[in-house]
Parts: structure tokens; C-alpha cells; sequence
């Protein structure tokens, strides 16, 4: 009998293998949904119909993380006010199959609500949130998903000592990949990689406050094992000028007084060269890293009003010394392993600071990005002597 039920249970995977392996660790939830909300009644907010998108990651057969976004418009029941809702919440997800079609899930987690544009209702709450739902298989990768969520927190905006509490009920779809070899990865060793990055360059200057830019770039990247040596190329493009100033004992006059010329600049590049770890070789797998870059601010222009010959050329000089500087850099993010050869990724770089360079303090990068493998780098032997 035992043997039988074993046998029963096998026949019914290969029957089916895709829509099992949709429930099962590695997969990718892609997903796109309706919802209706219920806000807190302390809020005097008419419910209404919104909308959202999920993304979700199964860490196991059974627990999976997800991100949540939802958006919905309303109005205060007076009818005066139009009130926009956004939500952004990530969590984990339990996952109980009931059968190769049929799961039912359990989430909890964070979500940040964000209420606008004008007051009473311009503020953000950061909530507890939670779940039931369950889904539905159509076909091997595509399902039926409704859930019913709330956010809640033990104060509440309006009313001292009250609770503040959403629910929402959201019906969508639901699109799997399923990697071929899942729960495996692939082999990914000695690998060369090239790729292209972009994203947003975040730096401030001595006498300005922090600015997001965009940067776009290159790099090849050269798997071992469970690391790889990186190199990189980069430059930020700012949509405004940059202003700094410079110590210049010739100068009468600046921006922030005698002593300092002011300076102009707005493209920024590096060379970036480093290491990067890959601990858990998976579809989705963490990574992190560090190196050196050469930093370069290109084509400065100094304010040399009234100058002569030579203190323009002294001038000149000091801007020279400060728009090149060395730095250390690390990087966290995560890969998204399409197949052996193409990969997606994002990251976070922080670089070191420098002292007497045209940037002040750190600077930041978020960046996305792809990556192609043109084939191995690693030639096996195939004649002895």
C-alpha cells in the first residue's frame, strides 16, 4: 500500500511537473491585480477600487518573499478633498499547497503608506501588514491570485490613543518562470561577462546639498567559483551644474568670500576595479563586493574674474589637483540568473570620501543592469606531453 501511494504521488508530478515546480523553491512570481479598499474609519475617507503589482520569490518550497504595490484615489466623505493613496510593502509568504492547482498562502510583513497631497491627509504611516489569500494554476504558468490584506499600527493620526487599521481585497493574475534548474542554479563558473549599468549617481558638492544624476556605464566581469574580478567603466551626466569652491589665497572674491574661487562642473567619470563575492549560487543570489576607482571630475571651469597670467594659471592648477582623486568602493545588491550566460542585477555602491576633491563626503550609486556571457574563460586540457 505504501508503495502504491508513493508510485500515485510520482505519476502525479511527471503528469503535471510544470505547475508543481511553480510552487516549489526558485520560482518567480510576476503578478499584476485589482483591489478594493476599506480605510480606517477615523480617516472619513469614501472606499474605493485601486490597483497594484507584486513581484515574489520562493526562498523554499513553502516561504517566499514578496514586494507589494498598490495605488488607489479617493475622496473625504464631505466630497471637498481628493485624496491619493500609495503603498509599498514587502513581507513573507507561506505557502500551503492544497494540491498541484490549488495553494493557500500566509503573508505578514511591512508595508509604508504614503497619503497625499494636502493636508489633513500629507503624511506616511509605516504599518504592520498581513494576509490570507490563495491561489489558482490556469495553466503550468499561469494562475488566479486574491488575496485579503490589512495594514495596521497601535496609534492612529487623528485621534489620540486609537488605532489605525486598512483592509483591502485585490483578485489578479499571476505569471511563473520557473528556471530549468531549479533549486540548482547554474554553472557560472569562469565566465566572462560583459554588461551595461545605469541608474542614478547621488553626490553633493562644499557648498551644495546632495543631487541625484544620472549615470550609465560598463563592465566585464570574470567568474571564478563563488567570485569574480570586476572593471568597470561609468560616467554621470548632471542635469545641472555643480558649484564647489577651492581655497585660492590670490582670490578677492567668491560666492562664500575671499580666499575661495568658485568652480562649475557636470560630468563626473570612474574606473573601477575590484571583487566581487557570490555566497549562494542560486536564481536570485545576493552579492557583494569592493575595490579601488579612479574618480574624475571632466572639465571644470573656475571663476578667474580679474585674474592675471599667472594667478589663472595657479588657479588652474589647484582645480587640476582637485578633480582627480583615488577611492575606495564596495557594492551590495542582488543577481537574477535568466540562464547560465544572461543575468540581471541591481546594486548600491558607496564610494570613500577624499579631502580637497571638487565632491564632498561620499558619494552614492543605485544602478540595474544586464549581463552576457561570451563564453569561458577557462580552457580545459586536452592533450598531455
Amino acid at each position: 500500500m505504501k508503495r502504491l501511494i508513493l508510485l500515485a504521488g510520482f505519476v502525479t508530478m511527471v503528469a503535471n511537473p510544470s505547475r508543481v515546480a511553480a510552487q516549489r523553491s526558485q520560482a518567480l512570481e510576476f503578478g499584476a491585480f485589482g483591489s478594493y479598499w476599506r480605510f480606517d474609519k477615523s480617516f472619513l475617507l469614501e472606499n474605493n477600487f485601486g490597483g497594484g503589482a507584486r513581484i515574489g520569490y520562493n526562498l523554499s518550497d513553502r516561504l517566499g518573499l514578496e514586494v507589494t504595490g498598490d495605488y488607489v484615489v479617493t475622496r473625504d466623505l464631505a466630497g471637498t478633498q481628493d485624496v491619493e493613496v500609495s503603498t509599498v510593502g514587502v513581507g513573507l509568504v507561506f505557502n500551503f499547497p492544497m494540491s498541484d492547482k490549488v495553494t493557500l498562502l500566509a503573508s505578514g510583513g511591512y508595508a509604508r503608506v504614503l497619503m497625499g497631497p494636502d493636508a489633513p491627509y500629507n503624511f506616511t504611516q509605516h504599518m504592520f501588514a498581513g494576509g490570507l489569500g490563495v491561489r489558482a494554476f490556469l495553466s503550468s504558468r499561469l494562475a488566479l491570485r486574491g488575496d485579503v490584506r490589512a495594514q495596521a499600527r497601535p496609534d492612529n493620526p487623528f485621534y489620540a490613543d486609537a488605532f489605525t487599521g486598512h483592509v483591502q481585497g485585490s483578485l489578479g493574475v499571476s505569471y511563473f518562470f520557473v528556471p530549468p534548474q531549479q533549486g540548482r542554479g547554474w554553472n557560472k563558473n569562469y565566465q566572462w561577462y560583459w554588461g551595461a549599468q545605469g541608474g542614478a549617481f547621488v553626490s553633493k558638492t562644499n557648498t551644495e546639498e546632495y543631487a541625484y544624476d544620472p549615470v550609465v556605464g560598463g563592465h566585464w566581469l570574470i567568474t571564478a567559483r563563488r567570485t569574480a574580478l570586476y572593471l568597470a567603466y561609468e560616467q554621470a551626466m548632471f542635469l545641472a551644474d555643480a558649484h564647489a569652491v577651492i581655497f585660492d589665497p590670490n582670490s578677492a572674491n567668491s560666492s562664500v568670500g575671499p580666499a575661495f574661487r568658485d568652480v562649475t562642473f557636470s560630468d563626473v567619470r570612474r574606473i573601477l576595479f575590484g571583487v566581487i563575492a557570490y555566497p549562494s549560487q542560486k536564481v536570485i543570489e545576493p552579492m557583494a563586493g569592493g575595490g579601488f576607482a579612479l574618480q574624475q571630475i571632466l572639465n571644470p571651469q573656475v571663476d578667474c574674474t580679474g585674474c592675471n597670467l599667472g594667478q589663472a594659471t595657479e588657479a588652474a592648477d589647484r582645480v587640476a589637483a582637485a578633480s582627480s582623486k583615488a577611492f575606495f568602493w564596495v557594492l551590495g545588491g542582488l543577481q537574477m540568473n535568466y540562464s547560465a550566460r544572461f543575468n540581471i542585477f541591481a546594486q548600491y555602491m558607496l564610494t570613500s570620501s577624499s579631502a580637497e576633491f571638487l565632491l564632498d563626503g561620499n558619494t552614492h550609486s543605485l544602478q540595474a543592469g544586464v549581463r552576457y556571457s561570451l563564453g569561458t574563460s577557462k580552457e580545459g586540457i586536452t592533450d598531455r606531453h
